[in-house]
């Protein structure tokens, strides 16, 4: 008898901590194949849950060597707690945690899909307007979270090929090995030292500016790691 994904999930989120807080998935219920579930992940505080979920998805858990593990979830970072406290995962700066810690079901090959289109929050709507404009993925708000979580491809699901792909979606992979990673990140610099070229002289808006900082962030980082 194999794992069943949702005790996969228990075992790997239930009571994680992020700073004050904890995760407790809960809901599940039987996706399209026995190795997939459909969660909802809320948060606790002092034994209390948080009203709403801040992560909704779907989680299948691989099978074999070579169909890799994946998780598409939609992200809402406002929570609120029964006795009036809330709070934005967000805005406190928690956000990469939370994704590291749903990444760790994620093994490499993996994807993880985070939805954009139609949310609430400005984390997705800004990824959606990023996207439009032609950004690259990995520095649009959500991108830029799984850029730093190691996830190194990326597809933008901006229009579904066919009835079961779902909502709009940002899908970023692991790479399988360093040397596709190396790949992926060489890939990923000179894209993104074209990005700053064309902005080079130019007004940028928050939303740009913000993208073009995270731009050099990335630059940097890489850079440091070819050194080091």
């Amino acid at each position: 008898m194999f794992e069943r994904p949702e005790e996969r999930m228990r075992q790997t989120l239930e009571g994680r901590a992020l700073d004050g807080l904890s995760l407790l998935p809960r809901d599940f219920k039987p996706g399209r194949t026995e190795r997939e579930t459909y969660f909802n992940v809320f948060i606790s505080r002092n034994g209390q849950a948080s009203k709403e979920p801040v992560l909704q998805g779907l989680y299948f858990m691989g099978r074999g060597e070579y169909i890799k593990a994946w998780v598409e979830f939609r992200y809402e970072p406002r929570y609120r707690f029964p006795d009036g406290k809330e709070g934005d995962l967000e805005e406190e700066g928690l956000t990469r945690a939370l994704f590291a810690l749903l990444g760790e079901l994620i093994p490499p090959g993996g994807s993880m899909m985070a939805i954009y289109g139609a949310e609430p929050h400005h984390i997705a709507a800004d990824t959606d307007k990023g996207l439009k404009r032609g950004f690259p993925p990995m520095i649009t708000p959500m991108g830029y979270y799984l850029w730093l979580n190691g996830f190194r491809w990326f597809k933008d699901w901006y229009f579904p090929e066919g009835w079961l792909e779902g909502s709009m979606k940002l899908q970023a992979t692991r790479p399988l090995d360093e040397k596709v990673r190396a790949a992926r990140e060489a890939g990923a610099a000179e894209e993104l030292k074209s990005f700053l070229a064309a902005y080079e002289g130019k007004e940028a808006g928050a939303l740009e500016w913000e993208a073009l900082e995270r731009a050099r962030a990335i630059l940097s980082a890489l850079a440091a790691d070819n050194i080091s």
